[in-house]
């Protein structure tokens, strides 16, 4: 009778908790929208140039510059992050080299973002004379997002069964080979999940961008050494500047990045669940 009451109890409690994380995350996306929804999707707010001072405007080029980051950020750590899982997962022994590496991979994890933008701004802002642009930009949120990016690709690769591994070389398979034609594609979905928090990140991040790509930009960028001004930092920009209608600007900025983030999130569960199946039926 006491394991049941002390289950139940547990049950109760884990409930609860569960129901009030579930409430305030409603909350704070009702209220987002409730805020800037109607701005958020209306077509000359979406698709129109900003103004400095003057009511009216749109966010086009801004958008623009958190894609553009977005898809720079990506090209130079997901290279990078998967060679290192492959080599963690596959080749590396197990000891304190490697207990260090990802000790230290966890302690980068953990550090403010905006100790990654005095990194970007000091190295390819100042030393590099890259000055403020979008490549600047990725290289400092590729920085910030690998050893997220990282340790979830080597999880990912840890979770493909060890038979798997086995059976192709047993069949007459290199390691390399399993590796590429077996593990890798395995771990994909783990991969293309573990890739979600990074972008997300990326979307909504503005510590680091204020210090490497920009504020405020006019015209869409199109060299990736161009000045630009993702969405995030701009929303901070017009909450600190107070010019113009920037309530709007505010409120209609945040519910854009909501909606941009719950759709690339989207997108990534569904390209990862049509991968598997595929897999699955030997497509």
């Amino acid at each position: 009778m006491k394991g049941r009451r002390a289950d139940k109890t547990a049950s109760a409690v884990f409930w609860i908790l569960g129901i009030t994380v579930v409430v305030i995350l409603g909350f704070i996306i009702i209220e987002i929208f409730a805020r800037g929804l109607l701005t958020a999707l209306n077509p000359k707010f979406i698709f129109g140039k900003p103004e400095a001072i003057k009511n009216g405007g749109g966010v086009f080029p801004m958008i623009v510059s958190t894609l553009y980051l977005v898809a720079l950020s990506l090209i130079i750590s997901l290279p990078i992050s998967i060679g290192a899982a492959i080599y963690l997962s596959e080749y590396a022994r197990k000891g304190k080299v490697t207990g260090f590496i990802r000790f230290c991979l966890d302690t980068l994890a953990t550090l403010p973002s905006i100790v990654f933008g005095l990194f970007g701004l000091a190295l390819f802002v100042v030393y590099f004379q890259w000055s403020y642009c979008l490549m600047a930009g990725a290289f400092t949120l590729a920085i910030l997002n690998l050893p997220i990016l990282l340790r979830g690709t080597e999880q990912a690769m840890n979770l493909v069964p060890d038979t798997y591994r086995e059976a192709s070389m047993s069949l007459g398979a290199s390691k390399w080979t399993t590796i590429r034609q077996v593990v890798v594609p395995s771990a994909m979905p783990g991969i293309i999940t573990a890739t979600i928090l990074p972008i997300g990140r990326i979307v909504g991040e503005s510590a680091a961008i204020i210090y490497t790509t920009g504020l405020f930009i006019r015209n869409i960028p199109v060299n990736p050494f161009d000045t630009a001004a993702p969405l995030a930092g701009y929303v901070w920009y017009a909450q600190t500047e107070g010019q113009g209608d920037y309530l709007r600007v505010v409120n209609g900025g945040a519910a854009l990045l909501l909606i941009m983030v719950l759709v690339i999130y989207f997108l990534a569960r569904y390209l990862g669940r049509k991968y598997q199946e595929k897999r699955l039926l030997g497509g």
